[in-house]
């Protein structure tokens, strides 16, 4: 008896062997193509249907209005009280409310781009460096600290500009006889 279930499990083993053997002939036969090949045709394919290329002109670009916060070319110069107490029109509310704005995001940006750079020159003060050449350089010519201070400079003279546009708005506001909430 011990033989007989010993040949029915041996021949179920081989018919299962068989069985697997012939499903992996049937897949190879049909999967001949490796995946490299199959990418390169998707991409054959891809660039034969290319879409063409949006060709963007001036009637598919919205018009920028004064006050839309974008800077579309140089810094607007803002009048002096002489300038506009010469010019026989006065700016409205919509005007100085923008204007002010972008003022303040103007001084705002250059607030936080010198917090960033004081940020970099105290990391640059550090007294021990962990590459040795870097550290008998930085002993010899402080080549980044003099640029970072440099350029904190630079920073602190833009943000006393960026004051002085927003005070000679207060000032145009108050030649033009507006009314001073228009600039809060």
């Amino acid at each position: 008896m011990r033989k007989r279930l010993k040949l029915v499990i041996l021949g179920f083993a081989l018919a299962g062997l068989a069985t697997a053997a012939c499903f992996a002939q049937q897949k190879s036969e049909t999967n001949d193509t490796s995946l490299g090949d199959i990418a390169r045709q998707l991409n054959a394919q891809k660039a034969k249907t290319a879409k063409p290329a949006k060709v963007i002109t001036n009637d598919n670009i919205p018009a920028l209005k004064d006050g839309d916060g974008i800077s579309t070319g140089p810094k607007e110069k803002t009048p002096t009280p002489e300038e506009s107490a010469g010019s026989t029109q006065g700016h409205d509310e919509k005007y100085f409310r923008s204007r002010m704005s972008s003022l303040q995001n103007q001084l705002d940006t250059h607030k936080r781009e010198l917090e960033v750079l004081q940020q970099k020159l105290g990391q640059n003060n550090m007294q021990y460096y962990p590459d040795p050449n870097k550290e008998i350089q930085q002993l010899y010519t402080r080549g980044d600290i003099n640029k970072l201070t440099a350029d904190i400079n630079a920073k602190k003279q833009q943000i006393a500009d960026d004051e002085k546009a927003i005070d000679d708005l207060h000032e145009q506001l108050r030649h033009e006889n507006g009314d001073p909430s228009w600039l809060r």
